[in-house]
C-alpha cells in the first residue's frame, strides 16, 4: 500500500509542479461557471422555473456539475492509452506493482487538485450571484456517496475506453467520441430533464448519468427514483467485469521483444 500512496504523492507533486497552469485553469473554470450563470440569469428573467428549476437550483446545478465534469476527466484512460500507443506499457508491466491500481492512485491525486481548485469558485460564486441551494447535511452526504460511486463508474468506462488502443491503430478519435458522450449523457453540458422525454429516460439508466446528473439532483432534492442508486451499484461489477475480459484479451496482444 505504502508504494500507491508514494504514486499519489509524486502526481500531486507533479499536478503542482506548474503553477502557472494551476491560475490558468482555475480562472478558465471560474469564467465558465460564471458565464453560464449569467446566460441562464437572462433566461430566468422572464420566468420563476424552467423545466421545474428555480435560479437557485440551477445555479447550484451549473456550480457542482462543473465541478464532477472536471473530476471525471478522461485522466486514467488518456494515461494508460498513451502509454500503450508510445509502446512504455512494456516498461510499465515489469514494475513490481499493479500498473491500474497505480493509475487510479494518479488519478486520485488530479481529483484531489480539482477539488482545490474549486474552492475558492465554491466561495466566490454565492457573494455575485447571491443564489445558491444548500442542502442538509444527510442530503450532503447521499451527494458525496453517489459522486464516488459516479467516479468509480467513469474511470472503469475510460479504461474501457484506453484498453480499445490494443485494437486500434490511434485513439484520438475515441478519445473525442469519449469526450462528446460524457457531455450528451451525463448531464454536464445540461440536466437530462432538458431532453426529450423518452430520450431522458433511457439516459438516466446508462452509467455516464450516475457521474454528474443523478448525484446533483440528489443534491438539490428533486424528484429523484432512490431504486436507480440499485443501477448505480450494479454499474460497478458489471463494468469491472468487461474490463477485466479486456485487460486479459489487450495482455495476450502484447508482444515484448528484448531480453
Amino acid at each position: 500500500m505504502s508504494k500507491y500512496i508514494h504514486i499519489t504523492r509524486l502526481a500531486l507533486i507533479t499536478q503542482l509542479q506548474y503553477k502557472s497552469f494551476f491560475v490558468a485553469t482555475l480562472i478558465r473554470t471560474f469564467i465558465q461557471v460564471l458565464v453560464s450563470i449569467f446566460v441562464w440569469k437572462t433566461i430566468f428573467f422572464t420566468q420563476s422555473q424552467v423545466n421545474g428549476y428555480t435560479l437557485e437550483t440551477f445555479t447550484t446545478y451549473i456550480i457542482f456539475a462543473n465541478l464532477l465534469g472536471n473530476l471525471n476527466s478522461f485522466s486514467i484512460g488518456r494515461d494508460l492509452s498513451i502509454m500503450i500507443v508510445d509502446g512504455n506499457i512494456t516498461g510499465e508491466l515489469l514494475y513490481p506493482y499493479s500498473l491500474i491500481t497505480s493509475l487510479f492512485f494518479q488519478d486520485f491525486a488530479v481529483k484531489i487538485v480539482e477539488i482545490v481548485k474549486f474552492i475558492p469558485i465554491l466561495l466566490v460564486i454565492p457573494l455575485l450571484q447571491g443564489q445558491l441551494y444548500l442542502p442538509n447535511w444527510q442530503t450532503g452526504l447521499l451527494f458525496l456517496f453517489s459522486s464516488l460511486l459516479g467516479m468509480f463508474i467513469i474511470l472503469l468506462l475510460d479504461l474501457g475506453f484506453s484498453l480499445t488502443a490494443f485494437f486500434t491503430a490511434n485513439t484520438w478519435g475515441i478519445l473525442i467520441l469519449r469526450n462528446g458522450l460524457f457531455s450528451l449523457a451525463s448531464g454536464a453540458l445540461l440536466p437530462l430533464s432538458f431532453y426529450p422525454e423518452n430520450i431522458a429516460n433511457i439516459l438516466k439508466l446508462l452509467p455516464y448519468s450516475f457521474a454528474v446528473n443523478f448525484p446533483v439532483n440528489i443534491l438539490l432534492k428533486r424528484q429523484v427514483n432512490f431504486e436507480l442508486f440499485w443501477i448505480q451499484l450494479a454499474w460497478i461489477p458489471i463494468l469491472s467485469a468487461f474490463i477485466a475480459f479486456l485487460w486479459y484479451q489487450a495482455k495476450r496482444r502484447l508482444v515484448i521483444l528484448g531480453g
